[in-house]
């Protein structure tokens, strides 16, 4: 018998006869199946799909789009409550049984093969979800069930869910979760840009509630919790106020002269500038910002604004910009996005690093050093670099960071 009733319990495990271990290997091993080749007709008509109108319809639009007050200054102190982070799984977990494990072993099986050996006693059906699924060895184990069923499935990264009425134990990699985010919209915003950032795209929002949900796996979950912890360590956020311009020269000019800029306002209104893989990055002072821009750019050349929103990222978490999000979906631009992740020092100081994506993959990046109260302005992008259609035409980035400082709110 591997289940005997307890009142107290100790888990342990040796493996060998040395100390207990749980050893993960084969991950890649997937089950063989038959390789079928479907073919469709093709005289059988393109699927329907959502229109794009209706498929990038967004609830963020109204406040990323919009700049705010507390975007136009350069540092703001908004509270917050540090309890309203909160990570839970959407789909609750019955209670195991309580029995003890004694003398349990097992090698080179499995996850869900060693649930179903642990759990064939107890009449629990285990059915496995988005397998293949890591396989393990382990020696005499012995403690309470459910302490040992952790142990199996965080050496496996996989997950469970028991379900007592059908006596059916489900194991997959992959689970929803629920993100309680505190009521605040900056905080809110900051969070979504920085998943985002990481990688994380299929986010459903309750905005009523202030929840973020999604599915994801060990790696997923992970990642959220250190967001979570840098909220709670590193209270500061970097508001990018964003503005994408559409330039082109007058009459016989190919292009923007940009040495007119320095001539203008001066050498010493331009603190930095380096090269990319394209284009140049100016970190500039206050003189030369959105409007003064905006001005020299009018006497050269025709200049569309296709983009102005802002987006929020966790310091030293890289956030996301996408730019059709804030201007028309139908305009060649819609595909750009802007990526930047900044790492606050000192006071004023900042290191950020800013990379421009196309749906054909990188356009170009850059690493700015800067102050609070400086502009980033991205010049010299050829905008047929990312669509056929902009030949003669150049894109220009301006990026306005500021600073939110979260304090605490103690009740």
């Amino acid at each position: 018998m591997f289940f005997q009733y307890i009142k107290k319990y100790v888990l342990s495990a040796v493996i060998l006869g040395s100390g207990c271990l749980l050893i993960s290997c084969g991950s890649d091993i997937r089950a063989g199946r038959p390789m079928v080749q479907m073919v469709r007709p093709t005289s059988l008509p393109t699927e329907p799909k959502t229109t794009r109108s209706a498929e990038m319809v967004s609830l963020e639009s109204p406040m990323r789009c919009t700049v705010q007050e507390t975007q136009q200054n350069i540092m703001t102190v908004i509270p917050f409550k540090q309890e309203a982070f909160k990570l839970e799984r959407a789909q609750k977990s019955d209670p195991l049984p309580r029995y003890e494990v004694t003398g349990f072993s097992f090698d080179g099986q499995s996850a869900e093969r060693v649930f179903y050996k642990l759990l064939s006693e107890a009449k629990i059906k285990v059915v496995g979800e988005g397998g293949p699924f890591p396989e393990l060895a382990a020696e005499n184990i012995t403690g309470e069930l459910s302490e040992v069923m952790d142990m199996i499935a965080n050496a496996a990264d996989v997950y469970y869910r028991y379900n007592d009425q059908q006596k059916v134990l489900i194991v997959s990699r992959e689970v929803s979760w629920n993100l309680y985010v505190p009521d605040k919209r900056e905080v809110m915003i900051a969070v979504l840009d920085s998943l985002r950032g990481s990688g994380m795209h299929d986010l459903i929002v309750n905005w009523e509630e202030s929840v973020i949900s999604f599915i994801g796996d060990k790696k997923i979950e992970d990642k959220v919790k250190k967001l979570i912890e840098l909220f709670d360590t590193e209270p500061k956020l970097i508001v990018f106020n964003a503005q994408v311009l559409r330039v082109k020269p007058y009459g016989a000019a190919k292009e923007i002269v940009w040495q007119e800029l320095v001539d203008i306002f001066g050498a010493d209104r331009i603190k930095f500038m380096l090269k990319g893989v394209m284009g140049r990055a100016l970190v500039t002072d206050y003189d030369i910002n959105p409007k003064s821009l905006r001005n020299f750019l009018n006497a050269r050349g025709s200049v569309t604004q296709v983009s102005e929103g802002m987006f929020i990222a966790a310091n030293k978490w890289r956030a996301r910009f996408d730019v059709g999000r804030c201007g028309y979906m139908s305009m060649p631009e819609a595909q750009l996005s802007i990526m930047a992740q900044t790492e606050l020092y000192g006071e004023r100081r900042m290191n950020t690093d800013i990379t421009l994506d196309s749906d054909q993959g990188e356009v170009t990046a850059f690493s700015a050093k800067s102050r609070l109260g400086d502009n980033i302005v991205l010049i010299g992008i050829p905008s047929a670099s990312f669509s056929d259609s902009l030949n003669g035409y150049e894109t220009v980035v301006i990026l306005t960071p500021s600073v939110i400082k979260l304090v605490k709110e103690f009740n």
